[in-house]
C-alpha cells in the first residue's frame, strides 16, 4: 500500500455502503466466524483492553472521544454499548442473506452513526479540512485495524496461533473484518484484506496516528485510560467505591499493561 494513500486518507470522509462488496466470500466469512468462536475468550480480552486503549492515543480519535463527552462522563455504560455492538457484528449467521441482513447492516449503521458524529463535532474541533477531517478515512481505518489486527498480534505473541500453519484462518478473519469495514465506509485501499497487507497497514496507520517523541499528545489520554482501569475493576467483580478502586486499580492497570505489551 502506498504511503501517500495513508496520508491522503486523512482528508477523506468515511462513506458507509449499504450494498456489500462484490468480493464478499461466504466461505471466508464462515471460516472467520469459526476462528472467532474458537478464540472468543482471548479475542474479547484483547478487544476490551489493548484494542480499546490503542485508540486513546490516536491524534484524530482522542479529540473526537473527548468532544462527544460520553466516554469521559460515563465510560462503563458507553463500553457496554460498544461490547453489545461488537457482539452483533460477530454473531453467527445462517447464510449469506443472514450475514448481510444482520452483521453487515450493523456495520453500515455504525458507519452512518459516525458520519453524524463527524458532523456534530466538526464546528467545535475547527480542524483545517485540508489537513484532516473528523472521522476521516485514516483514523477510521486505524480503529478497524485495532479490531482486526490487534487480536492477531496478541495471539501470535502468546503462541496461540502460527502465521504459517493458521494462515487460512487468519486471512478469513481479516476478510470478515474487511467486509464489515467496507460497510462502515472505509476505502478499499485501507481494508485489511490479507495477513501480509494487514500487517503492513497496521504499521503505517500507527505511524500516521501516533504522535512522535517531543510532539504534544492528545488531551484526555489519562482520563480515558483511568476509565478503562475502572472498567476492568468492575469486570473483576469489584465495586467502584473509592476504597475498592484504590485497592484494585494497580492490579487492573497491570492487566491492561500486560495486554498492551502483546501488540
Amino acid at each position: 500500500m502506498r504511503h501517500q494513500t495513508v496520508q491522503e486518507a486523512r482528508t477523506r470522509p468515511i462513506t458507509p455502503r449499504r450494498e456489500p462488496p462484490s468480493w464478499l466470500d461466504l466461505e471466508q466469512l464462515r471460516l472467520g466466524q469459526a476462528f472467532y468462536e474458537r478464540r472468543r475468550v482471548f479475542i474479547q480480552q484483547v478487544l476490551g483492553t489493548s484494542s480499546l486503549a490503542a485508540t486513546f492515543a490516536a491524534r484524530d480519535v482522542t479529540p473526537i472521544l473527548m468532544q462527544t463527552g460520553r466516554l469521559p462522563s460515563d465510560f462503563t455504560q458507553r463500553m457496554q454499548e460498544t461490547q453489545a455492538l461488537v457482539n452483533r457484528l460477530l454473531v453467527a449467521f445462517p447464510s449469506r442473506e443472514g450475514f448481510v441482513k444482520n452483521n453487515y447492516t450493523q456495520a453500515t449503521a455504525l458507519g452512518e452513526l459516525h458520519q453524524q458524529i463527524a458532523k456534530s463535532t466538526a464546528p467545535a474541533l475547527k480542524w483545517n479540512p485540508r489537513e484532516r477531517l473528523p472521522m476521516n478515512q485514516q483514523a477510521f481505518a486505524f480503529v478497524l485495524s485495532t479490531f482486526a489486527w490487534w487480536p492477531i498480534e496478541a495471539l501470535l505473541a502468546k503462541n496461540l496461533v502460527d502465521a504459517g500453519r493458521d494462515s487460512k484462518d487468519l486471512d478469513a478473519w481479516l476478510h470478515y473484518w474487511s467486509v464489515l469495514g467496507y460497510g462502515m465506509g472505509v476505502m478499499e485501499e485501507l481494508l485489511p484484506r490479507s495477513f501480509a497487507l494487514a500487517k503492513q497497514q497496521a504499521g503505517q496507520l500507527r505511524q500516521a496516528q501516533y504522535v512522535r517523541p517531543g510532539e504534544p499528545r492528545p488531551e484526555g489520554i489519562p482520563v480515558l485510560l483511568g476509565g478503562q482501569v475502572r472498567l476492568i475493576v468492575t469486570a473483576m467483580g469489584g465495586k467502584t467505591d473509592k476504597a475498592t478502586l484504590e485497592r484494585l486499580a494497580p492490579f487492573a492497570a497491570r492487566i491492561l499493561s500486560s495486554m498492551i505489551a502483546l501488540s
